[in-house]
């Protein structure tokens, strides 16, 4: 499956079901060319100390976009869901049945390799960037309500069972 049609299965299912709020999700117009532009810098990390690269999943995306429009409608950058969900819960509703999974969010960066830049900088996040036995990723990016309008993006990776 292409990584357009991925980003479009997962932004229609943001639109319809963005976790439990009630409000429609905004997704960048560029939400394909900011997803492929994390997954290379994600892969040019990982290949830069002999991992293997990531491939986009469908389900992994499912997650992280609905995520990401829970967040964006919050204006928040947490781990827990509106509904007190967690990643665990997030990829069982997604369908993912996983070994290992973990899960980076974050708010405002204006471009994915800012984000991914950001995230290196982090120890707990780049050990998630960095997950050895990871080797599927879910990206999924949207924007808050007006008037703050800022990107909320969400980096799920993992390896199913």
């Amino acid at each position: 499956m292409s990584m357009r049609l991925i980003l479009a299965a997962a932004a229609a299912t943001a639109l319809l079901c963005a976790g439990s709020t009630a409000q429609a999700c905004a997704v960048p117009g560029n939400a394909a060319a900011l997803q492929q532009e994390v997954l290379t810098h994600l892969n040019a990390e990982r290949k830069a100390r002999g991992l293997s690269p990531l491939t986009l999943s469908a389900k992994l995306d499912k997650a992280a976009q609905g995520h990401a429009c829970d967040n964006a409608s919050r204006r928040s950058i947490s781990h827990t869901s509106s509904d007190g969900g967690t990643l665990k819960t997030r990829l069982r509703r997604a369908g993912y049945a996983f070994r290992t999974a973990a899960e980076n969010t974050g708010r405002g960066f204006g471009t994915g390799a800012r984000a991914v830049q950001w995230w290196m900088n982090s120890p707990k996040h780049k050990d998630n960037i960095l997950l050895r036995k990871a080797r599927e990723v879910g990206i999924g990016i949207a924007l808050s309500p007006a008037p703050d309008n800022k990107l909320h993006w969400i980096v799920v990776v993992g390896a199913s069972k």
